[in-house]
């Protein structure tokens, strides 16, 4: 059996890399993983953990750029003691070691992988930080054996770095549900739900400002620097809100399938990181049988369109957005849950990552 050694940097929430890590254990793989604080290192740990031991290292919240090279040293430390086949990195700082220590250490590597997140435009506000990090992503494009892009877009962007085309797929992100259970819901068009990382850049504030007035019921799951004034909105606009704070993926996945309105996925139309997302959220909204609200930014939001899963808005106008909820028809919504669930289901789209 091959053994696997993934880097990571993750936030509190589980995202793409942790369900492929599952996808692996349940396959049977060794698994040893290495994972990082994404961007807020405060109380923070690395973590690294196999199959015998778990090893935490406390992170203090050293000043931006600083955290990655101690993320490099911490990596490069636990990857030359490690015994493995295949190496993934999850995003390109993370990629970069393998290649690093294959290149110059000539640690016998087999394969590497960059499972690839998002593409980030400017990543950065400084103009050399993301003069490096074009840097690095246009060797993990050329040095890595497998590339996987979650959008066409993204792909298409790391054609430019020199990927080429014969070691590249796009595998989006999917949803997985442990009952595979597609039942029929009356769905209120005045109850939303958001799940995920509340923060400024995915636009909810915004959004809730604008439809406020059709909404009777907010059910809010996650965290995030813009949590507490997206709650004190919805106190001052009267609007029945229900939090919950920094739940695991089994309770959200439970808690939307018994859901009964429609999911929130404002991904704002100024970051130009997510022109390349793949956003989990939309998929598992509409996996759960709820319709989805969303901007037309994200590549899937053409899909969502097309197959009349949701109302897909191009600007924040209420009479528009409200017009188009109004015509929305959710008969047999459940019916177009399990035939994109069938698409998007996590096990089919990780087969075919061919390790």
């Amino acid at each position: 059996m091959k053994r696997i050694f993934i880097i990571s940097h993750s936030s509190e929430i589980e995202g793409p890399i942790d369900y492929y890590r599952k996808y692996l254990e349940k396959n049977n793989y060794s698994i040893s993983s290495l994972e990082h604080p994404l961007d807020n290192y405060k109380g923070r740990f690395t973590i690294f953990y196999n199959q015998n031991k778990t090893i935490k290292i406390k992170r203090s919240n050293v000043r931006g750029i600083l955290n990655l090279f101690i993320d490099f040293f911490i990596s490069v430390r636990f990857t030359l003691k490690s015994h493995f086949n295949i190496f993934i990195g999850a995003n390109n700082f993370d990629v970069f070691v393998g290649i690093f220590l294959r290149k110059i250490f000539r640690k016998k590597i087999e394969k590497i992988i960059y499972f690839a997140s998002d593409f980030s435009e400017d990543r950065f506000s400084n103009v050399l930080l993301n003069k490096v990090y074009y840097l690095i992503e246009s060797i993990c494009c050329r040095y890595s054996d497998l590339v996987i892009s979650n959008t066409k877009r993204a792909e298409e962007k790391r054609f430019k770095f020199r990927l080429e085309k014969e070691k590249s797929i796009v595998v989006p992100n999917g949803v997985l549900l442990e009952k595979e259970e597609f039942n029929k819901k009356e769905l209120n068009k005045n109850n939303f739900i958001f799940v995920g990382s509340v923060s400024r850049q995915h636009g909810l504030y915004d959004l809730i400002e604008i439809i406020h007035p059709l909404t009777k019921r907010l059910v809010l799951i996650g965290c995030g620097d813009d949590w507490n004034r997206v709650v004190n909105l919805c106190k001052e606009k009267h609007i029945k809100i229900e939090t919950y704070y920094k739940k695991d993926h089994a309770f959200v996945i439970d808690y939307m399938k018994k859901f009964d309105g429609f999911g929130l996925a404002p991904y704002n139309l100024q970051s130009k990181w997510t022109y390349y997302c793949s956003p989990l959220k939309v998929v598992e909204y509409v996996g759960c049988g709820l319709p989805v609200l969303m901007s037309s930014v994200p590549e899937i939001s053409k899909y969502i369109k097309e197959n009349n899963l949701g109302i897909i808005y191009s600007e924040l106008n209420y009479d528009k957005i409200s017009l188009d909820l109004n015509l929305f028809n959710t008969n047999g919504f459940h019916l177009k849950a399990k035939e994109l669930y069938s698409i998007y289901n996590q096990n089919n789209l990780y087969s075919k990552i061919k390790l």
